[in-house]
């Protein structure tokens, strides 16, 4: 199954980039080394996000680097210059059946099509280094939750992060200054919902990540769930014995009690088809403390209304990373990004504070989440 899904991938990548250099194939001069530069250049970059993504970490790590910088960027690059083309075909097929043209581009239609390419590549251009530009741009995001239980404590304060994809991509640097905005926050707890590797034990290790998340200040401690990319590369139980002897403890359907004033409820992937139900997992909990369920991927939420949770936490939408993908998370998921409240239960999906592949952020932020809860009798306030 999981090589047909591959093969599935594989197959639709290479048509997008056919179609690409095609399109961009027929707006070239008619200079046989231009187009052999064209096609040299397109094909090498091509190729470098499909070596990234079959070899993963094991590669050189100067090769790396440069599969992780160009080979990420250029999907999010083809996929707008797709949109681009798709957009310009379209009109053409208008103007076939419709004459829309006006004069000026029937009369000048070869200086058009150089100008609109021209043009074309400045605004993907633009768009990449935006994208960059705002994916490091990391946001704090604050909320004020009142649950409808009593604590003996003015306010948790907890963070919440999700999806960081540690790499050979996303290292040392991302992760300390992470680690920074959240020990600025003075939490009690930190919560991260799944996904803390991208697939492969190698770099928490190599780069010590684990251990330079486990250094994390906290009163409490770190609480983490798995996420579905721990499942990929085959070394999904190394890495979290490494989490866990890295000062990070790993719920998977468990419960563990913080302070004795509530309770973190942590579910194994999705991924996993024997995970506990909810139901199973919250059997011998107290009802009398608050309960905060972390559940990297947020499908059926309103089990979560029924079986009592309080809070639910979730990562694993990225909020689509980049336009159009917020579009397509929306229609996907009954909650792609934010809060929610449903029944006497509080959810917030994040849009994580790190990214999948490309460090480009497009319509959507990369973020820390700082969630004041507190007891059932100060008045409810809205979220933001």
């Amino acid at each position: 199954m999981k090589w047909i899904f591959f093969l599935l991938v594989l197959g639709v990548y290479i048509s997008l980039n056919s179609y690409v250099y095609i399109r961009g194939l027929q707006v070239l001069p008619q200079n046989i080394w231009l187009k052999i530069t064209y096609s040299g250049f397109f094909w090498i970059l091509t190729a470098l996000f499909m070596v990234r993504m079959i070899l993963g970490e094991n590669i050189p790590e100067y090769l790396a680097a440069v599969a992780n910088s160009a080979g990420y960027t250029w999907i999010v690059a083809v996929i707008y210059f797709a949109l681009i083309s798709l957009s310009i075909d379209i009109i053409r097929v208008f103007n076939h059946f419709f004459d829309i043209y006006p004069f000026f581009i029937k009369s000048n239609y070869a200086f058009v099509k150089t100008a609109t390419a021209t043009i074309s590549v400045l605004a993907v251009v633009s768009l990449l280094i935006y994208g960059n530009l705002n994916f490091n741009n990391i946001r704090t995001v604050k909320i004020e939750i009142t649950t409808d239980k009593h604590f003996p404590k003015e306010k948790i304060r907890a963070v919440l992060i999700s999806d960081l994809h540690l790499s050979s991509y996303i290292r040392e640097r991302e992760v300390m200054r992470i680690s920074k905005m959240i020990e600025k926050e003075k939490p009690d707890l930190l919560l991260i919902a799944g996904d803390i590797t991208d697939r492969s034990l190698k770099p928490l290790k190599e780069w010590r990540l684990a251990e330079l998340l486990g250094e994390i200040k906290t009163t409490y401690g770190i609480y983490a769930v798995s996420g579905n990319h721990e499942f990929y590369g085959g070394e999904r139980d190394d890495i979290f014995n490494h989490l866990n002897d890295s000062g990070i403890t790993v719920l998977l359907d468990s419960v563990i009690t913080i302070g004795g004033v509530l309770q973190i409820a942590g579910r194994d992937d999705r991924t996993n088809p024997k995970r506990k139900s909810l139901n199973q997992l919250l059997t011998n909990v107290s009802r009398e403390m608050p309960i905060i369920l972390l559940d990297h991927q947020p499908y059926n939420l309103d089990e979560s209304v029924r079986e009592g949770v309080d809070i639910q936490l979730s990562g694993h939408t990225h909020y689509g990373q980049f336009w159009p993908g917020n579009l397509i998370v929306d229609r996907m998921y009954e909650l792609a990004y934010g809060y929610m409240k449903r029944g006497n239960t509080h959810f917030y999906v994040t849009s994580g504070a790190g990214i999948w592949g490309p460090k480009i952020r497009i319509g959507t932020q990369s973020e820390i989440v700082v969630l004041d809860i507190f007891p059932g009798l100060k008045k409810n306030n809205p979220p933001y």
